[in-house]
């Protein structure tokens, strides 16, 4: 394990040796001017490289077509005017000789390009060699990790048999001292037997020696003596047997206690054993665990390595075919250049014959100028005539523009000022709804507070008249108390037949006096029912028109949100129509500053005509 840990150290210091390349490269790209490649990765270093790369590729492209454009204007420029052609042939060299060094630039930096792609190669073979030594040492300790394991499976399955042996043996030790225990018990019980037999035979004795009165069964007495002496002797073997049998049980107890304690201390010893091979156990299983994440690091980094490595093969493939058409384009440049050089001396021929023949049509020149300079000046006063009509024709487009535009500018205010004032309103609708909602409030706190106060009201009537249905209930009770005393008296009136008698006199005096007490109280009820009714009914008006505001409340809130949803939607109306009007006014200015260009391109024209 030491070893795979150290070979583990070495590929790890490695890697950060390739970490000290990787910082040369970046400050190699310092160097060059290249600061904010050099914070990326090694796979946006290179994809860098190809963009550049791929950037004077297409410069060369440009000049390969801008040499050919050259060469076909140089031809018809040759054919009609033979002395500018050699001018611009000699502007052309500086130019081509820039575009040349451009090219010797790029081939530079082509080069450094498949250098740094050549290093980085190189290191991604070396990390490759390094992730394959990394497994290899991985691989290796797995092995060792897992003969350890077998080997401690082993021993644990020895140390967990020899323990289970010696709980066997230990049991049955303690079964064998719990017998030999059991036999000391009986054996000390029979000893204490016979001690007490002991004692009891000399008893026998001296009762024997008290009675020598006695004569009868004298015979008896002797055989009864003899056979107590052969007892007495039979017990003391019996004695010393025992008392060797317990010497012995002594002796195997102590073996056995001996053998116990011994057992014991290898029970500790194995234990101990047992706690150290569990902890080197845990210990390898926590190397092991560090080991596998290492490994699992290792693997990831591979990968990336392994993806990079085949985006770089790519690159390099790629790189390949840019330098192949790279070269491709130098040998085609060079053609041209060779070319031109044989074009040039053909020119400079053409040029001399061109010197005899202007000699020779110097003559025919003078008059044919009169006649080229009237039809030139017939051409260029007749696109004069057509840049001054299409001038006008802007200037009239121009001027319509900016009426169009002051047009859109005073809609745009107008908008503004229509939304400024539905901003106003819906402010004012705001604080005039509020304002309703808060006085509403109000209200209908005043009307809660009246109907908590008639509630009040209500519940105290309510209790006044169930007190005063208890009293009627009484009254009712009493009533017919005294319509049975009143049957009674009745029937002892008719018993008496005396009309001016004062008993009835009484009675009927009594019946009246009752009969104006229950009318008082039947008025006293009917009128507090009419006042609790014509309350109730109050009640239920005052509810219904609380209702009915609240209905028309909830109506006008919900005529002011539509108010406002009404109010919004025109506001995104107006908002788009201030957007679209700015995008077109954008556009009005776009095709201005185009109009003007033009005007520009016309006036510049007929300046140069």
């Amino acid at each position: 394990m030491k070893r795979n840990m150290n070979s583990l150290d070495v590929n790890l210091k490695s890697s950060n040796s390739n970490g000290a390349q990787v910082k040369e490269s970046e400050e190699m790209l310092y160097e060059e001017g290249l600061s904010k490649i050099a914070v990326n990765g090694p796979n946006e270093q290179t994809e860098y490289l190809l963009v550049e790369r791929s950037t004077p590729l297409g410069k060369l492209e440009l000049v390969d077509s801008k040499s050919d454009s050259q060469k076909y204007m140089s031809s018809n420029l040759q054919k009609e005017f033979p002395q500018s052609h050699n001018e611009d042939l000699d502007k052309d060299t500086p130019s081509q000789n820039c575009l040349e060094r451009n090219a010797e630039h790029i081939t530079d930096r082509l080069g450094m390009a498949q250098e740094e792609i050549q290093r980085l190669t190189h290191k991604l073979q070396m990390k490759e060699k390094e992730l394959s030594n990394l497994d290899s040492a991985l691989e290796k300790a797995q092995l060792e990790i897992g003969k350890l394991k077998e080997k401690d499976t082993i021993d644990l399955q020895k140390a967990k048999e020899h323990n289970q042996r010696l709980d066997q043996e230990i049991l049955a030790l303690r079964s064998r001292v719990r017998s030999l225990d059991s036999e000391k018990k009986f054996l000390g019980e029979m000893v204490e037997k016979l001690k007490a037999g002991m004692s009891e035979s000399p008893k026998n004795k001296q009762l024997g020696n008290h009675s020598p009165e006695k004569s009868v069964g004298a015979e008896q007495r002797v055989k009864y003596l003899s056979s107590g002496e052969k007892l007495k002797y039979d017990q003391q073997e019996e004695l010393q047997q025992l008392r060797q049998n317990l010497h012995r049980l002594q002796i195997l107890c102590n073996s056995a206690e001996k053998e116990l304690r011994y057992e014991r201390g290898k029970n500790l010893d194995l234990k101990q054993h047992n706690s150290l091979l569990q902890e080197e156990s845990i210990k390898i299983k926590l190397e092991l665990k560090q080991a596998q994440q290492k490994l699992l690091d290792n693997t990831k980094i591979c990968c990336s390595l392994k993806a990079e490595w085949k985006h770089s093969q790519q690159k390099i493939r790629e790189l390949e075919l840019e330098g192949l058409r790279q070269a491709q384009s130098i040998k085609s440049q060079n053609n041209l250049q060779e070319k031109l050089a044989q074009e040039k001396s053909k020119v400079a021929e053409a040029e001399e014959k061109i010197l005899d023949l202007q000699q020779k049509l110097e003559h025919a020149r003078n008059v044919c100028l009169t006649d080229a300079c009237t039809l030139r000046k017939k051409q260029l006063e007749e696109r004069i005539s057509e840049a001054t009509e299409n001038e006008a024709k802007l200037k009239q487009q121009y001027q319509e523009e900016q009426q169009k535009r002051k047009l859109l500018d005073q809609n745009v205010n107008e908008l503004l000022r229509q939304v400024r004032t539905l901003q106003e309103k819906e402010n004012q609708l705001e604080m005039t709804s509020s304002q309703k909602q808060e006085a509403l409030l109000k209200q209908f706190e005043n009307e809660k507070r009246k109907c908590d106060e008639h509630i009040k009201s209500n519940q105290e009537l309510s209790e006044k008249l169930s007190e005063l249905l208890q009293e009627k209930e009484a009254l009712w009770e009493e009533h017919k108390q005294y319509l049975t005393q009143l049957n009674q008296q009745m029937s002892l009136c008719l018993g008496v037949e005396l009309l001016g008698h004062p008993a009835t006199l009484k009675f009927n005096e009594k019946h009246h006096h009752r009969k104006a007490k229950f009318q008082k109280a039947k008025d006293r009820l009917v009128h507090e029912v009419q006042i609790r009714n014509k309350r109730i009914k109050q009640l239920e008006d005052e509810t219904r028109i609380l209702q009915e505001r609240i209905k028309l409340e909830k109506a006008f809130q919900d005529q002011i949100l539509a108010q406002n949803d009404i109010l919004l939607l025109e506001k995104r109306k107006l908002l788009e129509q201030v957007t679209n009007q700015e995008e077109l006014i954008s556009s009005n200015k776009s095709i201005i500053s185009s109009i003007q260009s033009k005007k520009q391109l016309v006036t510049f024209l007929s300046l140069n005509y």
